[in-house]
């Protein structure tokens, strides 16, 4: 009779396990509605911040807004911190080989609980206080190289592998804030070799981390207390990285390449390259998709800049891109109870905007931000470095 019971409770758990993997969203970029939207039809308000030029900013890896601040990592500069004024307060750490000082600046986070900073570089983890100054170096030497991405939740360390380097022995593993491992999960797929840097990437919504790798088909996401669950699909299919080296740029163009993912209390929000370059916002109740384009306007294959985004019928101004021209950017943040996009935008794009006879006949929502629009272009330089652009979304 016990038996009879457990072997019950067994089926049940089988059929419960099956039933949540078949409500995830799955996403196929082969099969996905392009559904058109506008920035009014989600959002009410477009705020801009020009960036100082107290450093000329080239290069920008990564941004985040965390409370008052604006942050970001610059090439040959390092990890930058401004007010909400997009004047410059200080500098996080230095970029050089010596002690305290960072090589690279790709990947950063900021403890917002403990008021420090965290980057990445190479097989270590730097950490400074909130004033730039250094405090310590956690090394990763112990699990493997090739990191893909890490996050914080909790004042924990989530350190994400890329699979397809070195061999690593785990998809992710979670340290304290002084190194110690605390827990790991260890990988599932048989190793391989592939000779392209896609690596996959992580985001935070409602105090969760969530991560996907361009080789597995699940997105997990990882709560505060280190549990996780399946968050969405990505759908296997042909249009999926295969396992195996690449001869060419073309033949790697073949494959669903994600290049960043986050979610808002409506959205999941993606932005990759199939067959062209697309942002698709995916109705996370309905699953309506709505799809925006871009174009290359310029760059190279690894880092082109794209053109294109979603019609900017609130001010009448540039297409509105989240992330800006390079995708691997925190997009999303909460506050005060609202939820914003954040993007970055060249100053000479919104001049010639502004400029066009597009612009001075539109008739946007909001004809006062318009004209705030048209004295931001005029007091502007396009040798400026970049305007941040903060849409605001609808409650």
């Amino acid at each position: 009779m016990i038996r009879t019971k457990y072997l019950i409770l067994f089926i049940l758990l089988l059929i419960s396990c099956k039933d949540q993997v078949n409500t995830l969203f799955k996403f196929d970029p082969r099969s996905i509605v392009a559904n058109e939207i506008s920035l009014s039809d989600i959002a009410d308000e477009i705020t801009y911040i020009p960036l100082d030029k107290c450093f000329q900013i080239g290069l920008i890896y990564n941004f985040r807004i965390i409370k008052n601040s604006i942050y970001l990592s610059a090439k040959d500069i390092g990890i930058l911190e401004f007010n909400r004024e997009g004047k410059n307060v200080r500098k996080i750490g230095n970029i050089g080989r010596g002690p305290g000082e960072y090589t690279y600046c790709f990947d950063f986070t900021v403890d917002d609980n403990r008021e420090t900073f965290y980057v990445m570089d190479q097989r270590n983890v730097k950490v400074y206080s909130k004033t730039g100054n250094f405090l310590r170096n956690v090394s990763l030497k112990d699990y493997g190289d090739n990191i893909a991405s890490f996050e914080l939740i909790d004042s924990k360390i989530i350190i994400y592998f890329m699979l397809q380097y070195g061999d690593p022995k785990y998809d992710w593993i979670v340290l304290d804030t002084l190194g110690n491992l605390i827990t790991e999960k260890k990988r599932i797929i048989p190793e391989f070799k592939t000779n392209w840097l896609i690596q996959g990437g992580t985001y935070k919504f409602e105090n969760m981390v969530t991560y996907w790798n361009p080789f597995t088909d699940t997105a997990f996401s990882v709560s505060p207390d280190l549990t996780y669950k399946a968050s969405f699909i990505i759908s296997p299919g042909e249009h999926r990285f295969p396992k195996i080296k690449f001869d060419s740029f073309e033949q790697f163009r073949q494959y669903l390449n994600i290049e960043q993912i986050f979610e808002t209390n409506r959205f999941l929000i993606l932005r990759y390259y199939y067959k062209k370059p697309t942002i698709a916002l995916i109705d996370k109740k309905t699953r309506k998709s709505f799809l925006s384009f871009l174009e290359v306007e310029n760059g190279n294959n690894i880092r082109p800049d794209y053109i294109g985004g979603f019609i900017n019928d609130i001010d009448g101004g540039s297409m509105f891109q989240p992330g800006g021209a390079s995708a691997r950017q925190e997009s999303y943040f909460v506050e005060n109870g609202r939820e914003y996009i954040i993007g970055l935008i060249e100053p000479y794009k919104i001049k010639t905007c502004v400029a066009s006879n597009e612009f001075k006949n539109s008739l946007p929502k909001y004809p006062e931000k318009k004209k705030e629009l048209e004295k931001l272009a005029n007091s502007l330089k396009e040798t400026d470095n970049p305007v941040l652009m903060m849409v605001r979304l609808k409650k």
